[in-house]
């Protein structure tokens, strides 16, 4: 894992990835700052070196939560130590941003910030064949504008809804959503039987695991199975699931009964259904 920038007076750059942060090791940062950075009678360096305990001691208190994600998102092809270590960085940065007068409990506000550390670095690192630039940026641009659309229309967007949102041909959103079946990475669940109370606690704040995760897999899956479908398959998949003709538009596309097309989509996918379980 590459070399972390410093964080402030809470933490060096890590050499031994997992093994910086560590209780001790935070709170003597946190201790040795606050003693170097003692005000000397200004108001605003007094508040910025209370600032930075709160910070410290907030990382300290709940390193068990950034540990735990971590264990939840441990997959194979990457290091436990090095997603741990990821993990409390990106605890470290909540701490600092965290205002609690504005929320509700820091595990709330932190979890979201640790999560999304870990999937931009599960992101970065499991390529299994990386995609041109370009359609990376489209599919970061992709998932950035479906949160807002599901909300605005009041369920999943289609493709073509994000081909408008985003101002792009509808081929392009595809292929943006296929590369996701480029990476890897599969979280491993652990349940609530956890005896660790921090997991326990964290658990309830997940509530689930990211569905992100089945599809990637489910992709995969896909890809093998239609590795010979024919030409003629392939132009009845993008008719109905990339441009979301029905089955009448395609039948006057192709030239054939609307009877046709429903026969030949049930046994193209019934196909695809059974080589995708094999």
């Amino acid at each position: 894992m590459n070399e972390v920038p410093r964080q402030n007076h809470l933490s060096p750059a890590p050499t031994d990835p997992g093994s910086n942060l560590t209780p001790d090791s935070v709170k003597g940062a946190v201790d040795g700052a606050t003693a170097h950075d003692a005000p000397s009678g200004g108001d605003g360096r007094s508040a910025a070196v209370t600032e930075e305990a709160e910070a410290g001691r907030l990382a300290v208190e709940y390193l068990g939560v950034a540990d735990a994600l971590a264990r939840r998102f441990r997959c194979a092809g990457h290091d436990a130590d090095d997603l741990r270590q990821v993990a409390r960085l990106g605890l470290l940065k909540a701490a600092h941003r965290y205002q609690e007068p504005l929320g509700h409990g820091f595990v709330p506000y932190a979890v979201p910030t640790i999560t999304g550390e870990l999937k931009r670095y599960l992101r970065d690192q499991s390529w299994v064949v990386r995609p041109p630039r370009a359609l990376q940026e489209l599919r970061l641009k992709v998932n950035g504008l479906r949160p807002g659309l599901a909300q605005e229309l009041g369920h999943d967007p289609t493709t073509a809804e994000l081909s408008r949102a985003a101002g792009v041909p509808a081929s392009e959103i595809a292929e943006a959503q296929i590369a996701d079946s480029a990476m890897v990475g599969q979280p491993v669940e652990h349940g609530d039987s956890s005896e660790d109370p921090e997991e326990r606690r964290l658990n309830v704040v997940l509530g689930a695991e990211d569905p992100g995760y089945e599809h990637v897999e489910q992709m995969h899956a896909l890809a093998g199975a239609m590795s010979d479908a024919t030409d003629n398959d392939k132009q009845l998949l993008e008719l109905r699931f990339v441009q979301e003709l029905t089955q009448d538009e395609i039948a006057k596309e192709l030239g054939v009964s609307q009877m046709q097309v429903s026969r030949l989509l049930k046994r193209l996918l019934d196909r695809l259904r059974r080589r995708m379980a094999a």
